[in-house]
């Protein structure tokens, strides 16, 4: 009983390391979950999804464009941060950059 556990513990401490390390290189992590959700609630009818994944594209590209701002100016870490994410978007947002 002791090994079954320990593979249980095991195998949950690798989904939660997962999750993290999607999260913290997948800046779009949150879109792309709340998209395959609304597929899973609507039997994958990709049509009553398509706001879901409009929104998914629009995170991608938004944030591909920061990432490529922050490998041009040699800006470590290239995928911000989660916990600095909310304010670079501001900012990126308010600037020229993306005008």
């Amino acid at each position: 009983m002791t090994v079954s556990n320990n593979n249980n513990t095991k195998a949950s401490d690798l989904k939660k390391k997962l999750k993290r390390d999607q999260e913290l290189y997948n800046p779009c992590f949150k879109e792309y979950n709340i998209s395959l959700k609304c597929l899973e609630m609507n039997k994958y009818n990709y049509d009553v999804c398509e706001a879901h994944f409009e929104n998914y594209r629009i995170c991608k590209k938004f944030w591909g464009k920061v990432i490529s701002l922050r490998i041009f100016n040699n800006i470590t870490p290239h995928v911000p941060l989660p916990e600095d994410r909310e304010r670079l978007k501001a900012e990126y947002i308010h600037s020229r950059k993306f005008s």
